[in-house]
């Protein structure tokens, strides 16, 4: 059995969301078995997985033991060098903006931008994986690997939200600029393409 009580970066996501990044080993039909037996309890209630979680707020996991390891207290940062060096932009407490070469990945590979960013948060003491239940620094925008440009991180999970809906509601607008190997045939035109 394990208590939980939910930290500031926990906060404002369903419980069933948090416990499947708390217990990334456990598949989700065991999740949802342990919720119907009622062996997770929130605030010391039965619960349905949906409730929003607050700061403060505690649950008891009845689990095996194996499912409550956290691959993130385990990753390593290596210190920064002069080749792998971050280009920020803008940082403030909640958020970052930082230049992504042409040629690096935002996720994944061998040495992705957000690799970058948590190493870097972690050397100022901004990110502590160890001490984080369900939250990592996140990008709040991605481009593609062969595109440069600004990148929006979260330090945050209250800041990744409003990032998100920000984005979502169009209030940050994304430009992108092209280089051509001829001149074009007009000087100016919109084209308008839709993804469904």
């Amino acid at each position: 059995m394990k208590m939980i009580t939910i930290q500031e970066n926990d906060s404002g996501q369903r419980l069933d969301k948090f416990l499947m990044k708390f217990m990334s080993s456990m598949p989700k039909s065991m999740l949802y078995k342990l919720i119907r037996k009622k062996d997770i309890r929130y605030n010391g209630k039965r619960c349905q997985g949906n409730e929003i979680l607050q700061t403060g707020d505690i649950l008891r996991i009845c689990a095996k033991e194996e499912f409550f390891e956290n691959p993130k207290a385990e990753k390593k940062f290596p210190a920064q060098t002069a080749g792998n060096s971050l280009h920020i932009i803008f940082e403030n407490q909640n958020v970052m903006i930082v230049w992504k070469p042409a040629g690096q990945d935002v996720h994944g590979g061998t040495h992705s931008l957000i690799d970058e960013i948590q190493g870097y948060l972690y050397q100022n003491g901004e990110y502590q994986p160890e001490t984080e239940q369900s939250f990592a620094p996140a990008l709040c925008n991605r481009i593609d690997r062969n595109t440069q440009g600004l990148v929006i991180a979260a330090k945050n999970a209250a800041a990744l939200r409003a990032m998100n809906e920000a984005i979502r509601e169009h209030q940050v607008q994304k430009t992108y600029l092209a280089v051509t190997i001829r001149p074009l045939s007009k000087k100016k035109d919109t084209c308008t393409a839709w993804l469904r």
